[in-house]
């Protein structure tokens, strides 16, 4: 992955997270990961904005979504808000 595209994704979480953050006033754990499929840039590096990140290519429409340790399940909606932020924004927005 280049440094542009780096950045690209970086700036795009941390905007998903911030919205995420707002919609449901909920901070996220230290312990999020990132979850991405093996054919997306996000599968060439290990951790991105302090975040791990781990390949899987799951039966979803998403390229990428996040996840946190069980013990954090009241913290469940912040996924919720951080998919509808894809959902709403493409990374070219």
């Amino acid at each position: 992955m280049n440094n542009k595209l780096r950045s690209q994704y970086a700036n795009y979480l941390s905007d998903a997270i911030r919205y995420a953050m707002k919609e449901t006033k909920v901070n996220f754990p230290k312990k999020t990961i990132i979850v991405a499929k093996s054919y997306t840039p996000l599968a060439e590096i290990d951790e991105i904005i302090g975040m791990k990140i781990y390949v899987m290519d799951m039966p979803s429409s998403f390229e990428f979504f996040i996840a946190f340790p069980a013990e954090n399940t009241q913290q469940y909606k912040l996924q919720k808000a951080f998919l509808e932020y894809i959902e709403l924004y493409s990374l070219e927005d």
